[in-house]
């Protein structure tokens, strides 16, 4: 029993010594009551703000915390990480994950059932303007944005675009219909590689707008070149 008293007893001393610390440290006052409460909510809200904006660009939610002191009470809002929003944060990135590598799985398969090969990305393109206006009637794929800086060309396709001659090519849009179009090369303010002839067909029926992304893979079959269009936003 004397032994629990003592164990009571430590805790209690070291209960006064934290709140001792605590009050040195906000300047508390006995001779003036209500002005030691303005400067320990004013502290508080000090130090509940610091921590707001260290995690103002995390998953959060809102913890109510209510101090009480000197027979009143202030109700102060504090914004905390929660793991549970971290950890579906991180399901949703697997899940994208899968979806991509499902949709890469499904393009590589859609080239070989129609004996495609020689698939190469060409380009991702947010489009603008110019590429779904229809007195345009064209895409542009400037050269220097081609993720294949080799091309995608066959020596023969390279000397028709020399000689301004276009060269005649199947594309697949994102519903896996099959259009036929010239490809040319275009000399702008910047090289341009120009999906042209039936371009138009191919906006409206996959409702292309302004702003959207779109992603161009090239492969072959037999000699034939061709381009699969996915929608990617």
């Amino acid at each position: 029993m004397a032994k629990l008293t003592e164990t009571k007893y430590l805790k209690q001393q070291k209960g006064r010594l934290h709140i001792a610390n605590f009050l040195a440290a906000m300047n508390y006052q006995d001779d003036d009551l209500q002005t030691t409460i303005k400067i320990m909510r004013k502290r508080l809200l000090e130090i509940l703000q610091r921590e707001s904006s260290a995690v103002i660009n995390k998953p959060q939610t809102v913890r109510k915390i209510i101090f009480k002191f000197g027979g009143s009470k202030t109700v102060l809002h504090k914004h905390d990480d929660i793991e549970k929003d971290s950890r579906n944060a991180s399901r949703f990135e697997t899940l994208m994950c899968k979806r991509q590598k499902k949709s890469e799985e499904g393009v590589t398969d859609f080239i070989k059932s129609v004996g495609g090969s020689e698939a190469e990305f060409v380009i991702e393109k947010r489009l603008t303007v110019s590429d779904v206006t229809p007195n345009q009637g064209r895409l542009l794929i400037p050269v220097l944005q081609l993720k294949n800086k080799k091309g995608f060309l066959t020596a023969d396709e390279e000397t028709m675009m020399g000689n301004k001659e276009d060269v005649s090519v199947w594309v697949f849009d994102p519903e896996r219909r099959k259009s036929t179009l010239n490809l040319a090369k275009w000399r702008m303010s910047k090289e341009c590689y120009v999906l042209k002839t039936n371009w138009n067909h191919v906006v409206k029926t996959n409702g292309f707008k302004e702003e959207m992304v779109i992603r161009v893979l090239s492969f072959r079959v037999d000699h034939q070149l061709c381009f699969l269009l996915d929608r990617v936003a």
